[in-house]
């Protein structure tokens, strides 16, 4: 009984120190990797080549979680290997079962295989906000090698994935474009809404505060069309990757504060209502009674 109670106990210490080295392993690995990437990427800036520091978190992010697969993969084998189980006769029998699991986990295969490509091709980052299948749209989370994790304006994380992801819009890729529409009423002078559109959108850009997110200010762009009852057109400008939002919202106040003190009315929808009264003649009937 006390042979047996001293092997359990050496089994299970031996199981305790390959799991804690797995973990140091796998923690050595997860470093080297940061390291790797942060030299790249210090490296890249001091040659003065363009390099996105997002592309190469992410990329990190996908080698970690490789490199731990791989770990725990290796930790299983040895572990059967240390109580003799014979693996080649396991993974004799697996060839069978590996065929049906190649069968039912195609998509799984998929997953990857897109996934890799995603990453190899750096169709999106984490940070970027994207929308797939126009289904999904949030920021990005986390990438894998066979999903997606999208957290939305309402704080929902989406799990989609990658070989659902037919198509992809990538909202803040290197840059974005800030896209704003303006009404003006028709007797307005379009010469000098130009003027002032454009002396706002060079004032935004110019302040301490915003100067480090514009790469160029918001201009006047382009008459769009004619409404009911007002001319629209367009202002655009281009900012960092996921700043357009904040960017077109200050604009709005701006050009709002900027066209109430010049005069220029934002025309709202105006209808002309006419009311026409009919008067009838009214007849009074009087019955007679006969006695």
């Amino acid at each position: 009984m006390d042979i047996t109670l001293n092997s359990i106990i050496k089994e299970l210490i031996y199981l305790a120190v390959a799991f804690i080295i797995a973990l140091i392993v796998r923690r050595v690995i997860h470093i080297f990797i940061e390291q790797y990437f942060a030299r790249l990427y210090k490296s890249a800036q001091h040659r003065g080549r363009s390099i996105n520091k997002k592309r190469l978190n992410t990329l990190a992010r996908a080698f970690k979680s490789l490199a731990a697969v791989s770990v725990w993969i290796i930790f299983i084998f040895v572990l059967l290997g240390h109580f003799n189980v014979n693996t080649a006769a396991l993974l004799t029998g697996a060839g069978a079962v590996g065929i049906f699991f190649s069968i039912a986990g195609k998509d799984i295969i998929m997953d990857l295989y897109v996934g890799f490509m995603a990453l190899v091709e750096d169709q999106y980052r984490v940070g970027d906000v994207i929308t797939i299948d126009q289904d999904h749209s949030g920021t990005v989370q986390e990438i894998t090698l066979r999903t997606i994790k999208l957290r939305d304006i309402d704080g929902n994380i989406h799990i989609v994935p990658h070989s659902l992801a037919r198509s992809i819009i990538n909202k803040t890729y290197d840059y974005s474009v800030v896209n704003v529409e303006l009404g003006v009423a028709y007797d307005a002078d379009m010469d000098a809404i130009k003027d002032i559109v454009n002396k706002t959108g060079e004032q935004i850009a110019s302040e301490e505060d915003c100067k480090q997110i514009f790469i160029e200010p918001v201009q006047y762009q382009t008459m769009l069309r004619f409404d009911e009852s007002q001319q629209t057109f367009r202002a655009q400008g281009k900012v960092k990757p996921g700043k357009q939002w904040a960017a077109a919202s200050e604009f709005r106040m701006r050009i709002k504060d900027a066209f109430d003190d010049n005069g220029i009315e934002i025309p709202f929808p105006q209808r002309v209502v006419r009311t026409v009264t009919e008067s009838a003649p009214k007849k009074i009937v009087k019955s007679k009674s006969k006695k």
